[in-house]
C-alpha cells in the first residue's frame, strides 16, 4: 500500500526580522496575535533571522524589517513594517473579515424583546 499524502489547507506565513530585538519580538507577538484571533489554530508562521540568513534577503526580495509575507494560500502578500495595526496588517494580508471563535468567552443568548 503506498502511503497517503496528506494536504496541508492551513495558512503559512514567513516573517523576516533581525536578531533578537524589541522590534522583532513586538513583530512575533503582533502577528501570532492576529492569526490565533482571525485564524484559529489554522495557521504556521516561519521566523527567519536575516543576521543570521542574510543571503535572504536579497533572495526573497526583503528591503525592510520586520516584513511578513503570506506564502500559502497564493498570491503572495507582504506587509512592512510595524505590525501593530491589526485592521491593516488583515487587509494587506487578505485574512478572512470574519475574526476566529475563542473558546475564553461563550456567547450569551440574546432574549427576545
Amino acid at each position: 500500500m503506498g502511503a497517503k499524502k496528506r494536504t496541508h489547507k492551513g495558512w503559512k506565513f514567513a516573517l523576516y526580522v533581525t536578531g533578537d530585538t524589541a522590534i522583532s519580538d513586538s513583530a512575533i507577538s503582533s502577528l501570532e496575535q492576529i492569526c490565533n484571533s482571525y485564524l484559529g489554530k489554522d495557521y504556521a508562521v516561519e521566523v527567519i533571522d536575516l543576521l543570521v540568513h542574510p543571503e535572504l534577503a536579497h533572495q526573497h526580495q526583503i528591503l525592510a524589517v520586520p516584513t511578513v509575507i503570506r506564502t500559502y494560500p497564493l498570491p503572495e502578500r507582504r506587509v512592512i513594517g510595524d505590525l501593530s495595526r491589526t485592521e491593516q496588517v488583515v487587509a494587506f494580508l487578505e485574512l478572512p473579515a470574519q475574526q476566529a471563535q475563542t473558546t475564553s468567552r461563550p456567547e450569551r443568548p440574546v432574549p427576545p424583546k
